[in-house]
């Protein structure tokens, strides 16, 4: 792992397949997260095309399938592809699934989301891809669409994951989101309690 501005902090696309093939998923809660289950009962957020960028294991996938949002999951590496693939099978879910580098996704996805699911994805990619993360999650939302995250405040220096604070995502965010809620969430599990914000973020037009 390399340090400073170098571009290639964090981890590779191999780094993260060897997770995968080691089965040394330590992130993983092997459930959806608790914020978004509380979010969910709160807001009652219809059905919609949703996109969720770097799903993994997909708990979230299942969790929004389940409620009969139209959801495309995006992952880069072939271990989380697998995964969620035999998890929609098995479930008897349908969604589509794409072995895809979430900043290289095709232009034909342009404006074709409601909603963009973020769950530790921001906080895992490099620190230099955030501004190319907002572009692209603009990109891909409709007019008016919503990107709702938990992004996470390690206090650590290096990574993944990255540290994120309430500052960077008003930084990163502000100009090109209007954020509707920005808070420490009550409901994390308890290995990151007082450690996750929730957003509510809508697309300016």
């Amino acid at each position: 792992m390399s340090n400073g501005d170098n571009t290639q902090i964090g981890y590779s696309r191999e780094d993260w397949e060897s997770h995968y093939k080691n089965k040394d998923l330590r992130w993983d809660l092997n459930e959806v997260a608790p914020p978004f289950e509380h979010l969910w009962k709160k807001k009652n957020i219809r059905p919609c095309k949703t996109i969720i960028p770097g799903c993994g294991a997909g708990h979230e996938v299942i969790f929004l399938a389940k409620k009969g949002f139209n959801v495309t999951a995006v992952d880069y590496t072939d271990g989380a592809i697998k995964i969620i693939e035999k998890t929609l099978i098995d479930n008897n879910y349908s969604g589509e699934v794409l072995q895809q580098d979430f900043f290289k996704i095709d232009c034909k996805y342009n404006e074709k989301f409601d909603l963009m699911l973020e769950h530790t994805f921001f906080c895992a990619i490099n620190p230099n891809m955030r501004q190319a993360y907002v572009e692209t999650t603009k990109r891909l939302l409709k007019p008016g669409g919503y990107l709702v995250g938990l992004f996470y405040e390690t206090n650590q220096e290096g990574g993944p994951p990255f540290n994120t604070s309430q500052e960077d995502i008003e930084r990163y965010f502000c100009s090109s989101f209007k954020i509707e809620s920005l808070d420490k969430t009550p409901y994390s599990v308890e290995q990151r309690r007082d450690k996750e914000w929730l957003a509510v973020l809508k697309k300016v037009d």
